[in-house]
């Protein structure tokens, strides 16, 4: 397996490569099924260069489409809403219903005579679903199984509907680092011991081991002989002396601490939390972390406000607003986020090339793996 190039971090035209051959023929994260409660519930996302949005039926599925009119090409649908019984163009009133059938126009009589509505329909994209998470894909024909498949007998066992799980406030980090860097730094189990000492405090290389399912990879700790754990046993003693409560549906099962889906979805798994974030590439230099999150029992459901960085007037994490040096900052994300951002101002230096990577499953075995995805999603 060979290492991508360092104009892979760096250069304009890999970027609008990724853009256009990688994000158009992925699976993107869209939210969860309590998000589409009722017929017209609808959640927009941009998939690469593609404008897609995902919405419910009537009849309580979900549809997805490209989310520009078929008449000049306006965005019809922004954030998340209900859109009631159709989508309405706002810039000259195209009508669809929310099963994507072109419905009217006005003037159609005198400005569109001879217009076959049946071809106005909206395109379709494709919408995926498991365990309650859901994902698009612009490609109408995508396939869903075959690229959730690898992990579908190794996933979480969490139920975010049930009682004892509430979701908390969503996270926004503005991050000064390309998202592959960030994939990388996530990937990467030879760091945990070092950059991570005061934090998480290892695992060691050969006591945590990421697992290669397809193109999907599952992290576990292995700092406990026989056993694998979804976290380090620094975490798992912090919680236990807090006297957190452990989610019921966690309970006596083993399964992964991190799942990577390629190529920019993490979810982060624990007895006590559930996380899944997805990162937004901005420019070859600047991605944005979305995160939503999930509690058990008796946790703070809204700790925004004690993330380092965090501005409560936009919502958004940036170490711009750092009010003293990360590795002070008893937060690992927080060293996460300083490191990536260093990582990148070195590999903006044309005096780099590539070193040499830590061999093993527990070290930078999975970066390679990660390469090995994205030069061939690339092709």
């Amino acid at each position: 397996m060979n290492r991508i190039p360092r104009e892979a971090y760096v250069d304009q035209d890999w970027f609008d490569q990724e853009q256009s051959a990688l994000f158009a023929n992925s699976w993107a994260f869209v939210g969860v099924r309590s998000d589409f409660a009722d017929a017209g519930d609808y959640h927009a996302v941009q998939q690469g260069r593609f404008p897609i949005v995902v919405i419910r039926l009537t009849d309580g599925s979900l549809a997805a489409y490209h989310n520009i009119c078929r008449h000049r090409g306006t965005v019809l649908l922004e954030g998340t809403g209900n859109t009631g019984k159709a989508i309405i163009c706002p810039y000259h009133r195209w009508t669809y219903d929310i099963g994507g059938k072109f419905r009217c126009a006005p003037n159609m009589s005198s400005c569109f005579s001879d217009l076959d509505r049946s071809a106005m329909a909206l395109k379709s994209a494709s919408v995926g679903i498991f365990n309650n998470l859901i994902f698009v894909n612009s490609d109408p024909e995508a396939d869903f199984q075959n690229w959730i498949a690898p992990i579908t007998d190794k996933a979480w066992p969490h139920d975010l509907n049930a009682e004892d799980v509430k979701e908390a406030a969503p996270l926004l980090y503005d991050m000064k680092c390309g998202w592959k860097v960030f994939v990388e730094n996530a990937i990467d189990g030879y760091h945990l011991s070092y950059l991570h000492e005061n934090t998480l405090g290892g695992p060691k290389p050969d006591e945590n081991i990421w697992e290669r399912h397809g193109d999907q990879l599952i992290w576990y700790a292995l700092d406990e002989a026989g056993l694998r754990h979804s976290m380090p046993a620094k975490s798992r003693k912090e919680f236990s002396d807090y006297w957190t409560k452990q989610i019921a549906a966690t309970k006596d099962k083993e399964f992964g601490g991190v799942y990577y889906l390629f190529p920019n979805i993490l979810i982060t798994a624990t007895p006590y939390t559930f996380s899944i974030s997805w990162l937004e590439p901005v420019s070859t230099g600047c991605c944005h972390l979305h995160v939503r999150h999930w509690t058990g029992p008796g946790q703070n459901r809204n700790d925004r406000k004690h993330i380092p960085g965090f501005d409560p007037k936009t919502g958004i994490i940036s170490s711009g607003n750092w009010t003293k040096p990360a590795l002070e900052s008893g937060d690992f994300q927080t060293e996460d986020v300083w490191i990536c951002e260093k990582n990148q101002r070195g590999l903006e230096s044309p005096a780099y090339d590539h070193g040499p990577l830590a061999e093993g499953p527990g070290a930078e075995d999975p970066i390679l793996w990660f390469h090995d995805a994205l030069v061939k999603a690339m092709a």
